[in-house]
């Protein structure tokens, strides 16, 4: 990745502020840890819905060479475990973070920050990610397991972590390497196209995007590109996107709620168009009534 696009990537979402607790809030948010702020006391934590794994990473990248210490296995599979409420277990971080530990006004360090790319041959796919991408699955949950920000690439990890947090199960994106789009791919065409129905008459009205957003159908994949491949501009969208969905998360998961509550079997027979259509018709309908 290249040194001078994560430096003006970081001046962006921070606004070139160099207050530590604001920078380390934007820098970290943007690497796709869920944070809770206080800007006033600089109190900074990890937010409830993180991975109980997250804090154990995110000190370990208090080292600019934090992978030769932090080597665990990458894998892209649901854990059940990750959902059970265990505070004795959790990482300090999730009370209070140590944000003077972290170098981040080093552009040296934030390179490696913004440069992690995952291994694709290590991707595992289990059981449990299967079931999730069924009918009955998707009807039922609205709360997904937590997904490991070790396991996503940096520039599509708050995205990723955005939409989870929405009850919408993705797996192996990416942020986009050697000219390449981004990419999310959905567990399932029903968690595919309840985030094609958000984008659709939720993102879409809230937001001026410049990037253009494929649904391609054969792999329940959403690809990202800039019109004129600028990757600054495409990583800023996604953070922008990113960001509208997490603040609004309690707002979005009442509706899937209330729109999964709809459903029935007959759905479980309609081709794609007619699915997309009939979460379209919950969406807009949950919002006229000012949900």
């Amino acid at each position: 990745m290249n040194a001078l696009l994560i430096e003006n990537f970081i001046e962006k979402i921070t606004d070139g502020n160099k207050g530590q607790c604001e920078r380390f809030y934007e820098t970290f948010a943007a690497r796709g840890f869920m944070l809770e702020c206080d800007r006033h006391s600089e109190y900074v934590r990890l937010a409830e819905d993180s991975h109980r794994e997250d804090g154990e990473f995110l000190e370990a990248l208090q080292r600019i060479d934090y992978k030769k210490i932090y080597d665990k296995p990458h894998q892209d599979a649901i854990d059940e475990h990750d959902n059970r409420d265990c505070p004795q277990n959790r990482h300090h971080y999730f009370n209070d973070i140590d944000i003077q530990s972290f170098d981040i006004h080093n552009r040296h360090y934030l390179a490696e920050l913004f440069t992690h790319e995952i291994p694709v041959d290590l991707f595992r796919l289990n059981w449990e990610r299967d079931r999730y991408g069924k009918f009955e699955a998707f009807k039922a949950c609205n709360r997904l397991p937590a997904v490991r920000v070790y396991d996503l690439e940096p520039f599509i990890a708050r995205l990723v972590k955005s939409i989870s947090s929405l009850g919408i199960s993705t797996w192996s994106s990416c942020e986009g390497h050697w000219g390449e789009p981004a990419y999310i791919v959905f567990d399932g065409r029903y968690h595919w196209l309840w985030f094609q129905a958000i984008f659709n008459k939720y993102i879409t009205k809230k937001l001026n995007l410049v990037c253009t957003w494929d649904w391609l159908g054969w792999d329940e994949r959403c690809i990202i590109r800039h019109p004129r491949g600028n990757l600054l501009e495409l990583y800023l969208e996604i953070q922008e996107v990113a960001r509208l969905l997490y603040d609004n998360k309690i707002l979005l998961r009442s509706i899937k709620r209330e729109g999964c509550d709809l459903l029935t079997h007959k759905h479980k027979d309609m081709n794609q168009k007619e699915v997309l259509n009939t979460f379209e018709g919950y969406f807009a309908g949950s919002i006229a009534k000012g949900m």
